[in-house]
């Protein structure tokens, strides 16, 4: 499974987007590798610029199998979150969220958000595969 996440939806939808991105997200799509949440979901429907617009793309992202957000992936974000901060990172909620049901389900994040990439290196049983730029 790929979770893909709203950094990744939100690079690949751009025109002048990553190709190599793009083309990842396809095959995982055709693949039917791709899943989603619906965190991920209110976060990409809120930037839509229309009702029609919002309409198809709910009706594209729930295609997509879907995570739910168990108990167990409520207490692997608090792990996480109790823990990074203790190392001096403060991350969003909703990443450790979706960091956290990635974990859980045991699933590839793909990402465009180098947060996640800050969350790897204490917790390397998150696996990324990140499209953006590192310092």
């Amino acid at each position: 499974m790929i979770l893909i996440d709203t950094s990744a939806w939100i690079a690949g939808f751009k025109k002048t987007g990553n190709d190599e991105l793009k083309e990842f997200m396809r095959q995982a799509i055709i693949s039917d590798l791709a899943v989603t949440t619906p965190v991920i979901i209110l976060e990409l429907l809120q930037g839509c610029r229309s009702v029609g617009e919002r309409d198809a793309l709910k009706i594209k992202l729930e295609s997509l199998d879907n995570l739910s957000i168990t108990l167990s992936v409520w207490e692997q974000a608090y792990e996480l979150g109790f823990s990074l901060r203790r190392k001096g990172l403060t991350i969003r909620t909703v990443d450790m969220i979706i960091a956290a049901l990635a974990i859980e389900n045991k699933s590839l994040l793909l990402h465009h958000d180098e947060h996640y990439e800050m969350i790897v290196p204490h917790f390397p049983i998150l696996q990324t595969k990140y499209f953006g730029s590192k310092h």
